[in-house]
């Protein structure tokens, strides 16, 4: 005959009904870092397009409008990509091939990953973009 103690124990032993607490309280930390890293991937692919747009479009710009200084063009990839990050390094210089003379943008921008407990590296980001300096004037 089982005594009040040995089936107290048994019955602990054969309940599942706490079991997927425990099992929560060991995945749930596991799938949530899994899905904040993944979000910060997807967040980082879109801080790269933007990054690669705002080069292109200054580019486009000393291509329309030849006359830009070179601070208006630091302005213009500085607005585009400050809310990203505010390392963003923007070097603009004349370089020339042949008679034809260009626009050289070179901008850098480190992103910080943000997701908590993955101490990820930052990313550095570099591009650069030539456009060549067109006179439009008509003789």
């Amino acid at each position: 005959m089982r005594t009040p103690v040995i089936r107290a124990v048994s019955k602990f032993v054969r309940d599942r009904g706490g079991a997927t607490v425990l099992e929560f309280a060991i995945m749930g930390p596991v799938v949530l870092v899994v899905l904040f890293g993944l979000f910060d991937v997807a967040i980082a692919l879109f801080v790269k397009s933007n990054f690669t747009h705002a080069v292109n479009a200054a580019a486009r710009e000393v291509y329309i409008d030849p006359d830009r200084t070179d601070s208006e063009i630091k302005k213009s990839i500085d607005d585009a990509l400050t809310r990203f990050s505010n390392q963003v390094t923007t070097d603009v210089s004349t370089a020339s091939q042949g008679a034809l003379e260009f626009k050289v943008i070179a901008v850098t921008m480190v992103y910080n990953y943000k997701t908590p407990f993955l101490n990820l590296a930052p990313v550095v980001l570099e591009g650069e973009s030539r456009a060549p300096i067109l006179d439009y004037s008509i003789d």
